[in-house]
């Protein structure tokens, strides 16, 4: 932790008050292994807190960051820091929206702390659709008119969904960069590559990976996520935010039907009690909640042409 503190002393100097600039060059680097090394001695948790008080949490998320963002742990305390990530994650996005003030461009009954956690949960959804899209587009997987364009498009639009005032250019753009600026350092697919596949940027983007694995790997990605969210999010015990209980919910029921639909097996056969449990409780609020599908089918395809419009602009 010594060292920790000097370098981040260093850092806040600068480089220009640095006289050699090759050292100052591989602090970064030195920092991210002193880091490794703290991670031996105090759980993650600790870990982040103690570089958030000398003033490394940037280097700290950007550097564990891959970490944060595997679906697949190696250790013991897998769900442990699963939730650690997710409540991070979310808490993040809840100060970043509350800084914006997004939430005063929605005229709505829910409670300005209920729209930040909902629009914290939409958000974090909607960084890993363009995520998605952007790492099938790089990989050459054509999805129009494939049900896997369904669920991306789902996961991006399922807040206008909600909150249809996100339908405005201006109120959308500004909430989508709000959310995707926070979610930087968060690489929802470079860290669940095969070993075989890790390649650099440009090689990834000409080469890309087998469509079917891609499509896979996505599925697989996107159906770990919403299941994360539904099982450890803390934000969901608030029976007020009901609005992305459904969200998730009836994300994760397209995410098996398209599953289905294209023989991707589900590697979590504990979800759909998950969902039942969740449903549980509070069951007067999901009470109507299975009756609502359909009609939100109809809804989702009803925003479609406002969405094109957004990402567009």
């Amino acid at each position: 932790m010594l060292a920790l503190n000097c370098l981040a002393a260093v850092k806040k100097l600068g480089s220009a008050k640095i006289c050699c600039s090759q050292f100052f060059s591989i602090i970064p680097d030195i920092i991210g292994r002193l880091m490794d090394r703290l991670l031996d001695f105090v759980p993650i948790q600790k870990a982040y807190y103690s570089m958030k008080d000398i003033g490394l949490c940037r280097e700290f998320l950007f550097h564990f960051g891959p970490r944060a963002a595997t679906i697949k742990y190696k250790n013991d305390h897998g769900a442990e820091e699963r939730e650690f990530w997710i409540d991070l994650v979310q808490n993040q996005l809840q100060r970043a929206i509350d800084r914006e003030k997004i939430w005063s461009r929605l005229t709505t009954s829910e409670s300005i702390e209920v729209l930040e956690k909902d629009l914290a949960i939409f958000g974090f959804f909607i960084a890993l659709g363009r995520s998605t899209q952007s790492f099938l587009s790089a990989s050459g997987v054509p999805i129009m008119g494939d049900s896997i364009e369904g669920v991306i498009r789902y996961l991006i639009g399922g807040s206008v969904l909600y909150y249809p005032q996100l339908s405005s250019i201006s109120s959308y753009q500004l909430y989508v960069e709000v959310v995707c600026e926070e979610l930087e350092w968060f690489p929802f697919y470079q860290s669940n590559l095969p070993d075989s596949k890790q390649m650099t940027e440009n090689k990834s983007k000409q080469e890309g990976i087998p469509h079917r694995e891609a499509i896979s790997l996505v599925l697989d990605v996107c159906s770990y996520w919403m299941t994360s969210f539904i099982k450890h999010s803390t934000l969901l015990e608030n029976p007020s935010n009901i609005k992305a209980k459904r969200f998730l919910s009836r994300g994760h029921s397209k995410l098996t039907e398209c599953m289905e639909e294209l023989g991707v097996p589900n590697r979590d056969g504990r979800v759909k009690d998950i969902i039942k449990d969740k449903r549980n409780q509070g069951s007067e609020t999901y009470l109507s909640f299975s009756t609502e599908l359909n009609s939100f089918d109809k809804a989702l395809a009803s925003v479609e042409e406002a969405l094109i419009r957004l990402e567009v602009c």
